[in-house]
């Protein structure tokens, strides 16, 4: 039996090493080898000019270069629930994508576990109504991620899975009992498919997995902005956590708004998708900036007459990019907060400078809607009594950050769609959220084929 896997991510990555032993294993990846991906530049500055963006594509997928943090608890980054799975066998997955991640090179230090300095943060987080979500976390660093990465991507080839890298997917076809992917280099033929092509990779796969028959419904997404500030005003909560997690609902809209993907001393960076670029974080193990940044975002749900939530973020960044002549917008909080458009004149006033300069400073108020920038700015408000400081004049906002998870399919316990032998994993398929929900999809499609390869 062959099996093809879309996408050398988390997800394809752990459903290979799941199915090697069984079957035939071929993973179809649009970029590079881990050690040859270009982005990793001192400030991501060049990443505009990527084409395509490698922090979007490569073996590793965004987070070989997005920072590798891992949450490694089953409260983060996914539902057991929307999996069909207790808690309990949840975390069990998670703790093997540990020890594999270990075994190739993982530092062993973790964050999340003093249960003293976690109630502190809690309490402290509460006294503001604002939850705080508390988990065991590792961080890799982006530098260090794709070496342990390329330790797992060698492993794989040594175990006989074939990889087709630099090589696009351009289209899915059913024949008979197999499938047919036409690429940029050749048709491939397998017997088993699983998709996991990424965020990035999600809008494609939705109309690629509808005309082959596969049922998809339309989830929220999330929109908002990367705020970058002194890294001394997350130290101590770097300590306790080293991505912490905070949502909260706003008093205007009581809508929902999170933190997500804290960087300490780290770095903004570029996500670069065909028709607009997006902004997201990163920090190193080796290379440190002075500054700390982390994504705020609003929770985005559309009911009727409009549903496709997918276009509606990708209209909102296409507009942004507008504005912003094609990159990311650059405002400082002062300027937001009193309906002034940014300057490179003013910006040189804030007490910090930005880690991301191929920037175009501007009004994120004209680029976001007007819903979004009032959470955004409650958000921040809110934030300033547990980040102390955060919501000060020289805070840095950069737009627009928007994470499309919007998209998930009708699917059994195994993950397999209604097509037969059709299988979804990673963040494409609306189940996972992250490096760690991804290789857990991953894992349970794998497993669901091996099963249903033995009772054939």
């Amino acid at each position: 039996m062959h099996v093809a896997i879309l996408g050398a991510g988390p997800a394809g990555l752990f459903a290979a090493l799941e199915l090697a032993p069984h079957v035939s294993v071929t993973v179809m990846e649009e970029g590079s080898e881990p050690l040859k991906r270009k982005c990793p530049v001192a400030s991501h500055s060049n990443c505009i000019n990527c084409s395509p963006c490698q922090i979007t594509s490569g073996v590793g997928g965004a987070g070989a270069l997005s920072d590798g943090k891992l949450n490694l608890t089953y409260k983060i980054g996914g539902d057991p629930q929307s999996l069909r799975r207790t808690p309990e066998e949840i975390q069990e997955l998670i703790n093997y994508i540990d020890e594999v991640f270990l075994k190739f090179g993982a530092d062993t230090d973790s964050y999340g576990v003093d249960d003293t300095s976690l109630e502190w943060l809690k309490r402290k987080a509460s006294s503001s109504n604002i939850e705080f979500i508390s988990g065991k976390q590792r961080h890799m660093g982006t530098d260090r991620t794709r070496m342990i990465v390329s330790h797992f991507y060698e492993y794989l080839k040594e175990q006989g899975v074939t990889f087709r890298l630099q090589t696009k997917v351009e289209d899915i076809r059913k024949r008979d009992n197999e499938f047919v992917l036409k690429t940029t280099k050749g048709n491939i033929t397998c017997d088993y498919l699983l998709a996991a092509p990424g965020r990035a990779g999600a809008y494609w796969l939705r109309t690629k997995a509808n005309s082959l028959g596969a049922q998809s419904k339309y989830g929220p997404i999330d929109v908002g902005v990367r705020v970058e500030f002194p890294a001394e005003l997350y130290t101590s909560i770097e300590h306790v956590m080293y991505d912490a997690k905070f949502h909260l609902y706003t008093k205007t809209y009581d809508d929902f708004v999170r933190t997500f993907c804290t960087n300490p001393h780290g770095f903004v960076t570029v996500e670069k998708y065909e028709s607009f670029v997006l902004v997201n974080g990163d920090a190193r193990k080796d290379v440190k900036s002075e500054n700390t940044n982390l994504a705020l975002l609003s929770r985005v749900e559309l009911t009727d007459p409009v549903e496709d939530t997918t276009e509606y973020g990708r209209s909102i960044a296409r507009l942004a990019n507008t504005i912003g002549g094609g990159k990311p917008i650059l405002q400082r909080y002062k300027d937001l907060i009193r309906g002034k458009r940014s300057t490179w004149s003013r910006l040189s006033r804030a007490l910090i400078s930005p880690t991301l300069r191929d920037v175009t400073p501007g009004d994120i108020a004209m680029a976001l809607p007007n819903r979004i920038v009032k959470n955004m700015i409650e958000g921040i408000e809110r934030l300033d009594a547990v980040i102390e400081g955060i919501a000060s004049d020289s805070t840095l906002l950069y737009a627009p950050e928007i994470k499309f998870y919007d998209t998930s399919y009708v699917v059994t316990r195994d993950l397999e769609t209604q097509v037969p032998r059709f299988f979804v994993a990673g963040d494409a398929s609306g189940f996972s959220r992250g490096i760690i929900y991804a290789g857990v999809t991953g894992i349970i499609a794998a497993r669901g084929i091996i099963r249903k390869v033995n009772t054939q």
